[in-house]
């Protein structure tokens, strides 16, 4: 890839024309054609660069060095980008256009560090893509970086990368053995450690177990709280809570921050008390903390204060609100509320309605 394109020349107004002025942007555009032109900067001269600046009265002088920076850091950033070694055509043609363009070597150092910078981002991103020709080891050698040197650029990159690959986990809710094993060969990549913040983490164990609930066979857990049946498997516990739907007698609110208030000739208020209008509205109790089990026969639940057990035969199914409440359905004993944590109330949806779906086929 080649970093200059020819460029169109100005042309000259009325008044330059009569007063012999020429436009000094013109000499930048001339230069770059001449570069654009050559097959490699190593053929053109100083005498080329000075004659075609000349042609439209620009000199050398401190006050044109940021465009000559700027005409250096153009190639800088191919090079970098593209150089395959520290052997790579464009090292040479580097030195000597920054030779000819008579650049202080503070200068050049500047553009150099730009450039390796902004093409560091770009070749750690073609790693992810596989577009990217060496490894991180042998770009760490070519760009003269250790592993600290290109580590906040390299964790960056992979974040970037990452953010859209959580936003599809996080919308499917599932985090696969592939999706993970493809993760940790992309940090690998980038010789950085498999980490996250830990409310990524989180999430990211919650939709690997969501997953798992899904497609690993039901597990055979060993406990003590109860005896199983012949042929009977535990396959999940959880801590949970009992609940149950209740008529709670409620204060109107709205009204409290409403009423209006009575004042006489004194200024005073009247009356010692204002009853404030009820309602009663459904709600879910907590009635008592406990422990939840899920077996190949029935749902168990035990409590400080109740325990009781449902064959899975006795039950029509379950609902579950997204959150944390799976709602058992029996079918002659009305429902059995069961509130779990964030974390544990989809999976154990899930684990229920396979054992539920296996129960009836063996019917």
């Amino acid at each position: 890839m080649k970093p200059f394109t020819t460029q169109e020349l100005e042309e000259c107004g009325f008044f330059s024309k009569m007063f012999g002025s020429k436009p000094a942007e013109n000499g930048w555009k001339e230069l770059n054609n001449l570069l654009a032109a050559a097959d490699s900067t190593l053929t053109i001269s100083s005498d080329a660069v000075h004659g075609a600046l000349k042609k439209w009265g620009v000199k050398f002088n401190e006050e044109n060095m940021n465009q000559r920076s700027g005409i250096y850091r153009k190639l800088a950033d191919v090079v970098y980008t593209e150089a395959a070694s520290k052997e790579d055509a464009g090292f040479p043609q580097l030195a000597h256009l920054a030779e000819i363009l008579e650049l202080p070597p503070h200068l050049v150092h500047l553009a150099d560090k730009g450039a390796k910078t902004a093409a560091y981002f770009t070749r750690c991103r073609r790693l992810l893509s596989n577009e990217e020709t060496l490894d991180i080891n042998q770009i760490n050698e070519l760009f003269g970086y250790d592993y600290e040197d290109g580590f906040a650029s390299r964790k960056q990159v992979f974040t970037d990368y990452f953010n859209f690959k959580f936003d599809d986990i996080s919308k499917a809710q599932r985090y696969t053995p592939d999706e993970e094993a493809a993760l940790r060969a992309d940090c690998a990549k980038l010789d950085i450690p498999f980490e996250f913040k830990s409310n990524i983490q989180n999430a990211l164990d919650k939709y690997r177990n969501l997953w798992e609930a899904e497609n690993k066979p039901l597990g055979n857990i060993q406990q003590d709280a109860f005896p199983l049946n012949k042929g009977e498997v535990c396959h999940a516990y959880a801590n949970c809570g009992l609940c149950q739907n209740k008529l709670v007698e409620r204060e109107d609110n709205y009204f409290e921050l409403t009423r209006k208030f009575k004042i006489d000739e004194t200024v005073s208020f009247k009356g010692e008390k204002i009853e404030h209008p009820k309602f009663k509205e459904e709600m879910i109790i907590l009635l008592e903390l406990g422990h939840f089990f899920l077996t190949s026969q029935r749902i168990i639940y035990i409590g400080q204060k109740n325990a009781f057990n449902i064959m899975l035969s006795d039950l029509t199914g379950a609902d579950f609100d997204g959150v944390n409440l799976i709602t058992y359905h029996t079918k002659d004993k009305g429902d059995v509320i069961i509130k779990y944590s964030d974390e544990a109330a989809g999976v154990m949806h899930i684990l229920f309605t396979r054992a539920f779906e296996a129960s009836k086929s063996k019917l």
